[in-house]
């Protein structure tokens, strides 16, 4: 089988707009373009990435013999004349379904059949916060968990937001935002004018909000799972993660799953919590996906520290209905010597020629060492770099 992959991380965006034809912030577009070689590490032999130029030879030779990439990359204006079984954008929205149907302009299995042929409102449902904390409910109920007393709500009022402001430290959610945006933290007590305003515009465009209980964050991480077209939750694998102070994403660990379950395990109570919230977590995905949406899916979770200095897992932060760095991170750990610890990190710079700059003295001071087919240490752009590149995915290995 052969299939289509398309980098679209405004897939979020799109769907809180709700519309097909939203312009994409100009930094977003950049980002989209410029990143748009990445699911080739997904791919397989034959499949298809979406482009906007053709890629350069060089950086392409170095890929597939490191990475053995084998797909080819096409533009958008040619996907009409392929011949390919699957369509894998990055996340599915409103727009994602407007542009790839347009390009095709012919019948194809996607958009004749199955659940993920047309957009509706119930779809958009689905990646609604809501379902986090549905999630994280029928999770409480399997699972002997430290629960906090009603640590997420939902309000529909700027009054309801300020009860629960004042009495302690919260963290606001639009219902539809992408991780790291349409997320506002309140220190607790008095709301200010200008929180007060980015509050009325989250429940003017969006009619309600979640408020949960800001948590000590210790560490991020997720489980990534993958739903079948035919039912059936499988667990991917573990990962671990990097966030700004407002939840914005900085880099992925790329480590065997033995290395990351040593991250986890010095904060966890119990040496099965982690089996233990993976098997919970595939039933319950099942009950709110399963015959509704096919395809890859993360869970953000995170190590947190109470008042009482006890570590607890919070075990539904976000759920990702798309591809994410942590299912890219799980892939390029298969290319990477097994003791050896990497970070996988998108980098970004409005000044012209800074990047490439920078990727040369990385490849300079930090030359590729493999072992066999592995990487052992060494930098390696993972995106092509040029003088006007803004943004550039990276990976940084070390052997300790």
């Amino acid at each position: 089988m052969q299939h289509l992959y398309w980098f679209n991380p405004d897939n979020e965006m799109s769907i809180a707009n709700g519309g097909v034809n939203y312009t994409l912030p100009a930094n977003i577009a950049a980002m989209v373009d410029e990143l748009s070689f990445l699911p080739a590490y997904l791919a397989d032999k034959g499949d298809y990435v979406l482009v906007p130029e053709k890629i350069n030879e060089e950086f392409l030779e170095k890929v597939r013999d490191i990475f053995q990439v084998e797909v080819s990359s096409v533009r958008l204006k040619d996907v009409a004349s392929l011949c390919f079984d699957e369509i894998r954008p990055w996340g599915w929205s409103p727009r994602a379904c407007y542009v790839l149907r347009e390009a095709i302009k012919r019948a194809n299995p996607v958009f004749q059949q199955g659940i993920m042929a047309e957009w509706n409102d119930e779809r958009r449902e689905l990646y609604s916060r809501e379902r986090a904390l549905e999630c994280l409910e029928l999770l409480y109920e399997r699972l002997p968990l430290y629960n906090p007393a009603k640590a997420v709500t939902v309000c529909h009022t700027m009054d309801e937001v300020k009860k629960r402001a004042m009495e302690r430290a919260v963290v606001v959610k639009a219902p539809w935002s992408s991780s790291g945006r349409g997320i506002l933290m309140l220190s607790g007590g008095d709301v200010t004018r200008k929180e007060e305003e980015i509050i009325a515009g989250m429940l003017r465009r969006q009619g309600r909000v979640m408020v949960e209980d800001r948590l000590d964050r210790v560490l991020d991480f997720a489980m990534e799972f993958q739903i079948a077209s035919n039912g059936g939750v499988s667990y991917l694998g573990l990962s671990v993660f990097n966030t700004g102070k407002s939840g914005d994403y900085k880099a992925n660990f790329v480590e065997s799953q033995a290395l990351l379950r040593e991250r986890l395990n010095h904060y966890l109570s119990s040496p099965t919590l982690l089996e233990e919230i993976r098997d919970a977590l595939s039933e319950v995905l099942g009950v709110l996906f399963e015959g509704k949406y096919t395809g890859v899916l993360g869970v953000d979770m995170m190590v947190y520290k109470t008042e009482l200095g006890e570590y607890h897992v919070q075990p539904c932060v976000e759920i990702n209905l798309r591809y994410n760095m942590g299912i890219l991170s799980l892939c390029l750990q298969r290319h990477i010597a097994v003791e050896s610890r990497g970070i996988f990190r998108i980098r970004f710079s409005s000044v012209k020629g800074e990047l490439v700059a920078s990727v040369r003295e990385f490849q300079e001071n930090m030359p590729l060492v493999r072992e066999n087919t592995c990487i052992r240490k060494g930098y390696i752009a993972l995106t092509p770099v040029t003088e006007t590149t803004r943004f550039v995915a990276e990976l940084i290995v070390s052997e300790h």
